[in-house]
């Protein structure tokens, strides 16, 4: 899998919230909660079930929460991306 973006993130928080979401992204600093875009905790879920269809990165219910803000989603969808392809090379 190819690293998920700023760009990839965007797409999708405008699909789920709308063009104003999307752009608030590129507005705020990367560790401002989603929740001030206006992502609810079910948005939150939402994306979660997005990129898990999309990318094929498994999102549990428990790490659902750790998706607070950018950084912290572009770096667990990439990490757990990095872990997958390490298990594929074994």
């Amino acid at each position: 899998m190819s690293p998920f973006t700023l760009e990839d993130l965007t797409a999708m928080v405008a699909e789920i919230a709308g063009a104003e979401a999307a752009r608030a992204i590129s507005e705020q600093p990367a560790d401002a909660p989603f929740t001030s875009l206006g992502f609810d905790s079910m948005a939150v879920i939402e994306l979660a079930e997005r990129i898990q269809e999309r990318y094929g990165v498994p999102i549990p219910d428990e790490a659902v929460h750790d998706l607070r803000t950018v950084r912290r989603t572009l770096d667990y969808v990439n990490g757990q991306a990095a872990v997958a392809a390490a298990d594929g090379a074994h």
